[in-house]
C-alpha cells in the first residue's frame, strides 16, 4: 500500500502557536512539484489578518502575490461538516475574519504553473492586521517525480 508521505511532499511551513504582528510562513521550491495545497488549520483569532501567498526566486523572497484557489470547512473543526467545504473562490489577498475563519481549516491551492515564470518559490504571509492569530500551515505537494522519499523542498 502506497502511503501520503510517499506520494507527496509533506512541508511544516509555520508551526502552531500565538503569532502577533505578522508573520511569514518557511519558503518551499514549487518549482520542483506540479501542484501544491497549503492547510491553515485556525485557533484563536482577534481581529482580521490578510492571506498573501507570494512567489520569488530564491527561499523567503516575496517578489509577486500571486492569485490562488481557496475553500473554507463547511463547520468549525471536529464538529459535523468540519470535513467538507465550500465552493472554490479565488483572492490574491484574502481577509481573515475571525467570524469566518477562527476554528476553520482553511484550503489554499495551486499549479506549480500558476506562479509568475522565474520565481519558483513560494512563501506565505500573514498580515499584522490581527492582534492575535493563532495558526499552523502544513503544505501537501504532489511532485513531479514520485519516490519512496521524495525531493526536499526547502533548503
Amino acid at each position: 500500500m502506497t502511503r501520503l508521505g510517499e506520494t507527496h511532499n509533506i512541508v511544516h511551513v509555520l508551526e502552531a502557536q500565538d503569532h502577533n504582528a505578522g508573520v511569514d510562513g518557511d519558503s518551499f521550491h514549487a518549482g520542483r512539484v506540479h501542484s501544491f495545497d497549503i492547510l491553515l488549520s485556525f485557533g484563536e483569532l482577534t481581529g482580521d489578518a490578510v492571506l498573501k501567498v507570494f512567489s520569488g526566486a530564491t527561499a523567503g523572497t516575496k517578489t509577486t502575490a500571486e492569485t490562488f484557489r481557496y475553500r473554507v470547512s463547511d463547520s468549525e473543526l471536529k464538529t459535523t461538516n468540519g470535513d467538507t467545504y465550500a465552493a472554490w473562490s479565488t483572492s490574491s489577498a484574502l481577509t481573515l475574519t475571525a467570524a469566518s475563519y477562527e476554528d476553520f481549516l482553511l484550503q489554499v491551492s495551486m499549479d506549480s504553473d500558476e506562479l509568475t515564470d522565474g520565481q519558483p518559490w513560494v512563501t506565505v504571509e500573514l498580515g499584522s492586521e490581527a492582534s492575535e492569530i493563532f495558526v499552523a500551515i502544513i503544505a501537501v505537494a504532489r511532485p513531479r517525480f514520485e519516490a519512496n522519499d521524495p525531493l526536499t523542498l526547502i533548503d
